[in-house]
């Protein structure tokens, strides 16, 4: 990869970035998700497509805690997969899976 093209790649990748962090403070993408403003910070983006020099979507993980009950003291750690729509504005949640319960481990 020459210099051009990984100045290229990193512009792209701070854009997908700019993108995802504005998505997850206007919170309008968010609604029918489970995720909140502030799990912006745990995100991290595996692919984002780009058509015409423009990001269409962008693929990303999350680590979630969630508890089981409102009332509980147990949270578990969730691997949650989502793509971005950026035309739609909309979070699509792909699969999640319980670490914690995969490990055989009740959380405490």
């Amino acid at each position: 990869m020459g210099l051009r093209s990984w100045l290229n790649a990193r512009k792209l990748q701070r854009q997908a970035w700019r993108i995802l962090r504005e998505a997850f403070a206007d919170g309008g993408a968010l609604v029918g998700t489970a995720l909140k403003p502030y799990h912006a910070g745990r995100c991290v983006i595996q692919k984002f497509d780009v058509v015409e020099n423009r990001i269409e979507r962008i693929d990303f993980g999350i680590v979630r805690h969630p508890r089981p009950y409102a009332f509980s003291q147990q949270s578990h750690k969730v691997l949650e997969f989502y793509t971005y729509d950026v035309a739609c504005a909309v979070m699509i949640r792909h699969r999640g899976e319980n670490l914690t319960r995969s490990a055989g481990e009740d959380a405490g």
